[in-house]
């Protein structure tokens, strides 16, 4: 199967499980780039795929509510916020798994579905993921 299969399917799977599980927990955006309001913050989630392999990162991160204005005067609203112009931010299954975590999609030695099982895996991280917005503020990176 080439990267570009690979990619096609891993796609299919998130889009089948892990989306809709977004949806429930009220995120609005489009694939690649969701946000939801929630105790006060906007928490970011973004997809971002490796250029070189078939393994991706989910990404997170807290904005204000409202939107953010950079160190430059530039206002960006809430529905065009994104995780890349925060400063702090986590990638999900790092503190599960202790290091800089990516969702390898390529191990086709794994019994099953690896596209399933990869999209299954980050549901299953999914209170790191909670846990790390209610406890952590909100830092700008953005020029």
């Amino acid at each position: 199967m080439t990267h570009k299969e690979k990619r096609i399917r891993m796609n299919k799977a998130i889009k089948e499980i892990i989306i809709p599980f977004l949806r429930n927990e009220k995120f609005k955006g489009s694939f690649p780039h969701f946000r939801r309001e929630k105790n006060e913050k906007l928490n970011l989630l973004t997809f971002q795929f490796s250029l070189y392999s078939p393994e991706f990162i989910v990404e997170i991160s807290n904005c204000p509510l409202n939107g953010m204005k950079t160190s430059l005067g530039k206002v960006i609203k809430s529905s065009e916020c994104r995780v890349q112009y925060m400063g702090k931010r986590l990638r999900v299954g790092s503190i599960k798994n202790g290091k800089d975590y990516w969702y390898d999609f390529d191990k086709q030695k794994i019994l099953g579905n690896i596209f399933e099982k990869r999209a299954k895996e980050v549901l299953k991280n999914w209170e790191e993921a909670e846990k790390w917005w209610n406890e952590n503020d909100i830092e700008i990176l953005v020029e």
